[in-house]
């Protein structure tokens, strides 16, 4: 239960929530009623001897029980209504009538409720003194003339100005337990019925491939895709680093060295994966280039702040060289090949013995070739990337992502015979019941956090060291 809490956290609060707007507003609309009490004393009326004062007690103790229905009965009721001239039935009047013994006494508690104080104080008053005269004519014996029970009124009739109700705060507590009810009940049925990756597991049973990486939500991507890799106290950055090491250990007898990154649809977060991926790789003195191989939406460019212009459809159309349309972007860590402007065809473009070519020189030049494809469901250019690549390392994004479309996609780059290097379980949210140890950032004392800032200011840029490749500051 509690995982399933942290799962679906925001519906049972949105459970709680609009439990507490309904009883709230209930609450606001209700008519308030007012109440008002009073008490009355029924003893045995007669010789005051001890012995038959105790009897008359012992008679009246027997009789107490059954006053309560006396004073709702409709006979009782209905004279009350004609001496105040209520405009309601002798029912509905008894429906606001309460009445309860004192335990171990001969005292009858009356509450009455109204709309007004003052008609809840009047509708006491005369009902005390209309059962009075009903329980003077019902236990009068047949042929006396004096009852054998006195009622006497020990409480007046109070007059609360307060309104009793409606109970606000009893009905917020009782509409936020009704509300998260609710919300569980949601959550139950939607963990039953939610077909969206969220686990490992998940992953797993619709790719057949392991996750390599978990990336935690980090809301500042909403704004710059880009993440600054030399931010260690980050989980995002830690989590980026975590998968550039993977990237390079999975395999170890041919690592990859050309990797298309893709997701099944639009939004899973495969480009900034690929951006931040490629970043990372070169933080770390890798020599990367950056491809933007969706010729379609490109957004490489756009993310790294570089200018549009030239790029891989100029060089596979034969407009331009290769050397003459990569880009060096951010402080020049990272080198970018743009896509360029569209072509007519974007697949024919992908697939064809030029790009094949490209990819060779580009195998030859660098450590690392991270191409950003376009998702692999709706078109087919990802799938005829991953053909010319090395591997492909595929997206999904945590709590979207359907199994059935992150199973298709592996179904098409296990089609073009490319092995998978894994899953990346993108957008995990770090208070969620799914997200894995390490959501919360193991962070350095002030004293070394100083240290680091004063040697990141006096050490040579890292971009220095891309032309080494054999430079690994990892």
């Amino acid at each position: 239960m509690t995982g399933l809490i942290r799962r679906y956290g925001r519906l049972v609060l949105a459970g709680v929530l609009a439990g507490l707007v309904v009883a709230g507003l209930l609450s606001w609309t209700a008519e308030k009623t007012y109440t008002s009490s009073t008490q009355l004393w029924a003893k045995a009326a007669g010789p005051t001897a001890s012995s038959d004062a105790y009897e008359g007690n012992l008679f009246t103790q027997e009789r107490i029980n059954s006053y309560p229905q006396v004073l709702t009965s409709p006979d009782l009721t209905s004279k009350v209504v004609d001496e105040l001239g209520l405009d309601e039935t002798p029912e509905e009047l008894a429906g606001r009538i309460s009445v309860a013994v004192l335990p171990e006494s001969i005292v009858l508690d009356v509450r009455v409720t109204d709309s007004t104080p003052q008609g809840a104080q009047a509708i006491a008053r005369s009902l005390g003194e209309q059962f009075k005269q009903r329980v003077a004519e019902l236990e009068t014996p047949a042929g006396a003339t004096a009852s054998t029970v006195e009622v006497t009124t020990i409480k007046a009739p109070t007059f609360e100005p307060d309104p009793a109700g409606p109970d606000l705060v009893g009905n917020l507590w009782r509409g936020a337990a009704l509300g998260l009810l609710l919300g569980l009940a949601l959550a139950v049925v939607r963990s039953r019925t939610d077909r969206t990756v969220r686990t490992d597991d998940d992953v797993e049973a619709a790719a057949g491939a392991h996750v390599v990486g978990r990336l935690f939500s980090d809301r500042s991507l909403g704004k710059q895709a880009v993440l600054d890799q030399l931010d260690g106290q980050r989980p995002l950055s830690e989590a980026f680093r975590a998968l550039r090491l993977n990237l390079r250990h999975l395999a170890v007898e041919s690592p990859p060295k050309v990797v298309v990154v893709s997701g099944p649809l639009l939004g899973e977060g495969a480009s900034t994966v690929a951006v931040n991926l490629s970043l990372s790789l070169a933080t770390a003195g890798h020599r990367v280039i950056l491809v933007d191989g969706d010729l379609r939406r490109p957004r490489v460019s756009r993310y790294l702040g570089l200018p549009d212009g030239p790029g891989l459809t100029d060089v596979l159309s034969g407009a331009a060289q290769l050397q003459d349309v990569v880009q060096t972007g951010v402080e020049g860590r990272l080198t970018v090949l743009g896509a360029g402007p569209m072509p007519p065809d974007p697949e024919a473009a992908l697939g064809s013995p030029r790009m094949k070519t490209v990819l060779d020189v580009l195998r030859n030049h660098w450590d690392f070739v991270i191409i950003d494809a376009p998702p692999l469901l709706p078109v087919v250019d990802g799938a005829v990337l991953s053909a010319l690549a090395d591997s492909c390392l595929l997206v999904a994004r945590h709590g979207r992502t359907k199994r059935e479309h992150l199973a298709e996609a592996a179904a098409s780059v296990a089609r073009v015979h490319v092995p998978s290097l894994g899953v990346v379980l993108n957008r995990i949210p770090r208070n969620g019941g799914d997200a894995t140890p390490g959501s919360r950032p193991y962070k350095a004392d002030a004293r070394r956090r100083a240290n680091a800032t004063t040697a990141a200011h006096t050490e040579p840029e890292a971009g220095s060291a891309a032309g080494n490749p054999d430079h690994t500051a990892e």
